[in-house]
């Protein structure tokens, strides 16, 4: 098999672990904001802590892919992955964008935070979680393939430039949201590509017990840290990138490590085909569920978390299984060979 076709376990699994994390994010912010439950030290370090890192693993792994499976080197090739790319982001993208705006329009008292205009919501600001799939959007608009190590350089040269202006520049209140997410996210998608072409799979096979021990150390390194910064409440420019890096490497050499022999599990591998559908949807079931929890005049904050969580995951499995079985499946997956 063309080891560029070949389905990269551990692609998935980082995806499956940054997926996880969003929707835990989320949904404890939800509760949180709604006063379902109080907040204290472990929920505000961990909602500081996941957001240096889970949707950064996805940036990556999709310039991951792109760099892999794409050579978008010409006008022609580009304008072909656009169209692609305004399909399979853009449907999803809408589809999902309004039916929140409507959840968040209609029960605002219910639901974590209130929006603006619909036109606003989908074109200018997006709703969390689906400016990811904008700022995606955005990154193929404006990122070439790689064609060799000098072109590789000068792309991660310019994504950390950008990073930088996005550190020191704020706009002064008036940036504009579609390119602060390209200041702002370039680096990680560039790594991503960059990430493709490195020799990772020789390098572990030869030094496993390095390999580990550095993913070990790097790991214990972010947690200490994290909890540091936030026991001593400290911040400098650019420390939540360095500790989203080291959190990123971390996660992708562990995951890289466990599942060396590219041999999936098979809980993840459940969790790997419904990635996209609970990223999609996540926020939607947790904001519905509560909504009739908080109807019904039950406000106990165990069933909330537990029925909550549990309707995160499961909502978005089942709903994809009906869609699928009504072929309206194209809502979410309008392009089904999609791999970005």
């Amino acid at each position: 098999m063309d080891a560029r076709k070949e389905r990269e376990i551990w692609v998935d699994n980082v995806k499956v672990i940054a997926c996880i994390l969003v929707v835990l994010g989320h949904f404890f912010q939800s509760v949180t904001t709604a006063g379902i439950i109080a907040k204290n030290d472990l929920y505000l370090w961990f909602i500081q802590t996941v957001y240096y890192f889970h949707v950064p693993l996805f940036f990556i792994c999709s310039g991951y892919l792109y760099q892999r499976n794409s050579g978008i080197n010409t006008i022609q090739a580009w304008g072909k992955n656009i169209c692609k790319k305004a399909v399979g982001l853009g449907v999803p993208y809408f589809v999902f964008s309004f039916v929140t705006w409507l959840l968040k329009t209609f029960f605002s008292s219910s639901v974590n935070n209130e929006v603006g205009g619909l036109a606003d919501s989908l074109l200018l600001h997006p709703i969390s979680p689906y400016w990811y799939l904008y700022a995606l959007f955005i990154l193929f608009l404006v990122t070439p393939t790689f064609r060799n190590r000098q072109m590789a350089i000068a792309g991660t040269v310019i994504a950390v430039a950008m990073k930088i202006i996005a550190v020191f520049w704020h706009g002064g209140g008036h940036s504009v949201p579609a390119i602060t997410y390209l200041l702002s996210n370039e680096i990680w998608f560039v790594l991503g590509m960059c990430l493709s072409g490195a020799p990772w799979r020789n390098c572990l096979c030869i030094r496993k017990l390095l390999w580990k021990s550095l993913s070990s150390i790097l790991m214990s390194i972010f947690i200490v840290a994290s909890v540091f910064v936030y026991a001593c409440d400290i911040g400098f420019p650019g420390m939540d990138f360095l500790l989203g890096l080291t959190a990123c490497i971390a996660v992708i050499m562990v995951v890289m490590y466990l599942f060396r022999e590219n041999v999936q599990s098979r809980l993840f591998g459940y969790f790997a085909s419904y990635t996209l559908p609970i990223f999609l949807m996540h926020t939607i079931f947790a904001a519905t569920v509560r909504i009739i929890l908080l109807k019904a005049g039950i406000s106990f904050s165990l069933i909330h978390v537990m029925v909550g969580i549990m309707a995160s995951f499961a909502g978005p499995v089942i709903a994809m299984k009906v869609m699928n079985s009504l072929r309206i499946d194209w809502l979410v997956l309008p392009r089904k060979k999609e791999k970005h």
